[in-house]
């Protein structure tokens, strides 16, 4: 049997990277031995902005960005993450355009991430809302939720739950 030099020379090469890759992430230390360990400086400058996901076309000629109908519209083909009850049994009751600030406020502290001032859109949505936690877990059922939406963007930015579901118990 022949192995062309090419051949060879790979499985050398792959050979060595292997064994690069086992020598470097093995360090044996002695019991009670401690290793200092660098700590990264936190970042500097303004964050990112979020992205979010796509959700909603934004008009951008004036006035609002988008409507409740479109919040509507969109809520017919998505649902709630980790939502198990069907986006059809769920409700959008209002659309209000408010401050990051305002949102966080709403929420206790939760934020969308935008800068303080700026505008986002919070829905707020009725119906059944099911989540469920690894077995044997119980589910968790909520009567309202909420989403925030990208006012210059139109991306869906977050969603949770604002009540549970009240006489209902947990199963």
């Amino acid at each position: 049997m022949t192995i062309s030099l090419r051949t060879y020379f790979s499985v050398l090469a792959f050979a060595a990277l292997i064994v690069s890759l086992g020598l470097g992430a093995c360090h044996y230390q002695q019991p009670g031995e401690q290793t200092k360990v660098a700590l990264k400086p936190p970042p500097q400058g303004a964050g990112h902005r979020p992205q979010g996901m796509t959700a909603l076309y934004v008009n951008a000629t004036g006035g609002q960005p988008f409507t409740k109908q479109d919040v509507v519209t969109y809520f017919k083909t998505h649902n709630l993450p980790m939502n198990m009850t069907p986006s059809s049994q769920l409700h959008v009751d209002s659309l209000e355009f408010l401050t990051n600030d305002q949102v966080s406020q709403r929420l206790q502290g939760a934020s969308p991430g935008v800068a303080p001032g700026e505008k986002v859109a919070f829905a707020t949505l009725s119906g059944l809302f099911v989540f469920t936690g690894p077995p044997p877990g119980k589910s968790a059922r909520f009567s309202r939720a909420y989403a925030v939406f990208d006012t210059s963007t139109g991306n869906l930015l977050m969603v949770g739950t604002l009540q549970q579901e009240q006489g209902t118990p947990l199963r």
